[in-house]
């Protein structure tokens, strides 16, 4: 599997663990539990027989990006191959997109800079690690008063000395994305704790009986591991009267990691976490001095969610009531509507066509004369440039709203559009609300990539889905069929394959490797045969010149090596991105790109 290794004598196996603890993420609320999960885990991980760093603000030293960089890259091997790594982190955290994680550091709002746990997962992919788990006892909730837009995304690491490999990736979650993550104060008993990383102690370290793996006796795995700490957070839920659901994706086989087993030396000698007395209080209610709920903002209430829901769907598409109504006085040749703020200018990538013809108020023709697709920019009259790609044989509808709230789909003219829209209203919603879970990522996907040729944003939000559990030959899969139907291969789904690109004068072609056939054994539910069946080599056009969502520039300003064609052109937008779902610039950005791809405007 590591052929870098090939050429040494002797190929030790290592087993690696890192354990981050922020309390002290001001102006957010303190977690002493934090220091306590990390100082615990650190302890069991040491009997484990890991190479161990633990990392606190405990002792008035901050916990930054650079510290955890330096530690780091002491903690990893060389020349050695790294049989399994351990990361867990206890803090504040937050989301910014589907399945994309942030952990905040000490200094997080001075420094304006937050850890990207995907950036720095794919950047361990380039250091010879064969099993990563990931362990994660944070919020996962958007941040309404944090300005995403001033966070810098770090993936802490440099680009890894081996070739990128994808490791089995096994992760755990305290809480599903979109939510809140909880700590319990301390008292006579018991220090303060944070719930998760206690559960996730209790599994590992053996001292539950419920945490072995009921067919690989004594051993502690993955998935009794998930299995346990679903199960033990319920209990643990209706002791404290809380809501505490993790959720968790582990790898495959069984048996690609184990985390300890029954009477191994030095597991009889770690203790038994200690929990606070429960309160006695009538059910329903708990007292404050209790629980603390490690968040960035309150969660939505009801009114709150169905208000966010409806500005989604009437404000990002803006097509029920109007894109349905208009669509049979359409123009036959119109292929790009903008509803609600009128555009002031059309920007397109194809610099020798006509650029864009006007046909209406809201409705214009992009012209492909060289290639099925066009990366355009439109224009609003306060600066703001939305991005979005015009398909041959697809209407692209954008709507801008009158706060700069973007959003984009495309539908085929000639199929049922209500259901397409609507389709794409639903997974968008989805996508900003924090709805997809890890564990339906097969299943999700697989409806998105349904439809993912009528409207192919669905398969570029599916491949970051994917990209969450590490699982780069789905990502493949998909561009295979992009090209086997003569469509280009979004940008995203490119991007995040880790394909190799290059230019030819007028837009990116990409090469898609072979892909071998997934084990149907180990996917749970039944699954159309195109989500797990090998593909072949393919090669194809790119659409787009750039991300659609904003969530992959993350990956741009520090690209793997099959990555730096595309982002050496465009890494000089990145300050000027707007916080969006979807890909949007100040002006500033958008002129950066207008220049570098040689884009006309239309009028």
């Amino acid at each position: 599997m590591f052929n870098y290794c090939l050429a040494w004598e002797k190929v030790d196996l290592v087993k690696l663990f890192l354990t981050i603890g922020v309390s002290k993420a001001q102006p957010l609320s303190f977690l002493p539990g934090a220091i306590t999960a990390a100082m615990e885990m650190k302890k069991w991980a040491d009997q484990a027989d890991f190479n161990t760093k633990i990392i606190t603000d405990d002792g008035g030293q901050p916990v930054t990006v650079s510290r955890i960089r330096t530690e780091l890259l002491d903690l990893l091997p060389q020349n050695e191959v790294v049989e399994a790594f351990i990361l867990h982190f206890a803090g504040h955290g937050y989301r910014a997109g589907a399945e994309q994680n942030m952990w905040l550091p000490t200094d997080w709002n001075t420094e304006l800079r937050a850890i990207s746990v995907e950036g720095l997962k794919k950047r361990l992919y380039g250091h010879g690690i064969k099993n990563l788990t990931i362990v994660s006892d944070a919020c996962r909730s958007l941040p309404a008063d944090v300005d995403m837009a001033e966070l810098s995304l770090d993936a802490v690491l440099p680009r890894g000395p081996y070739e990128q490999t994808t490791p089995i990736i096994d992760r755990f979650n305290a809480v599903a994305d979109g939510g809140h993550a909880y700590m319990l104060n301390g008292d006579e008993q018991s220090p303060a704790r944070c719930i998760f990383s206690t559960v996730m102690l209790e599994g590992l370290s053996g001292h539950r009986s419920d945490s072995f793996d009921k067919y690989l006796k004594d051993c502690v795995t993955p998935e009794s591991l998930d299995l346990f700490s679903k199960t033990r957070m319920k209990e643990i839920s209706e002791c404290y009267r809380l809501k505490c659901s993790p959720e968790n994706t582990v790898g495959t086989p069984r048996d690609h990691i184990i985390y300890s087993r029954r009477n191994e030396p030095g597991n009889g000698d770690f203790d038994a976490p200690q929990w606070p007395v429960p309160p006695q209080m009538p059910s329903g209610s708990t007292p404050d001095s209790q629980i603390t709920q490690s968040w960035i903002t309150p969660p939505l209430n009801v009114v709150e969610k169905a208000a966010v829901s409806a500005r989604i769907d009437a404000l990002h598409l803006g097509i029920r009531r109007n894109f349905i109504f208009e669509q049979r006085r359409f123009h036959s040749h119109t292929n790009l509507v903008v509803l609600g703020r009128p555009p002031v200018r059309i920007w397109t990538s194809m610099a020798e066509s006509l650029g864009t013809r006007s046909r209406g108020s809201h409705e214009w023709y992009v012209e492909f004369p060289f290639q099925d697709s066009a990366q355009i920019l439109i224009e609003f009259d306060d600066g703001i440039f939305a991005s979005a790609v015009v398909y041959k044989d697809l209407i692209t509808i954008l709507s801008c709203d009158k706060y700069g709230v973007i959003g984009w789909a495309c539908a085929d003219r000639w199929a049922e559009a209500q259901r397409q829209i609507s389709s794409s209203v639903e997974a968008i919603t989805n996508l900003q609300m924090g709805t997809f879970t890890a564990d339906q990522v097969d299943s999700i996907a697989a409806q998105l990539r349904e439809m993912k040729h009528l409207n192919p944003i669905l398969g570029a939000i599916s491949s970051y889905l994917y990209d969450y559990s590490g699982d780069i030959d789905s990502i493949r899969r998909m561009a295979y069929f992009y090209c086997h139907y003569n469509q280009s291969i979004p940008f995203d789904i490119a991007y995040m394959g880790l394909l190799r690109v290059h230019w030819n004068g007028r837009g990116y072609s990409a090469e898609v490797p072979s892909v071998t056939a997934r084990d149907v054994s180990l996917v749970s539910g039944e699954l159309p045969h195109w989500v797990t069946r090998a593909t072949d080599q393919i090669s194809g056009s790119v659409a787009g010149l750039w991300p659609s969502l904003r969530q992959g520039w993350e990956f741009v300003e520090e690209p793997e090596l099959e990555e730096v064609a595309f982002a050496e052109s465009i890494r000089d937008a990145i300050p000027f991105l707007l916080p969006s779902q979807f890909t949007s610039f100040r002006r500033e950005g958008a002129e950066i790109l207008i220049q570098k791809f040689n884009m006309r405007p239309n009028f």
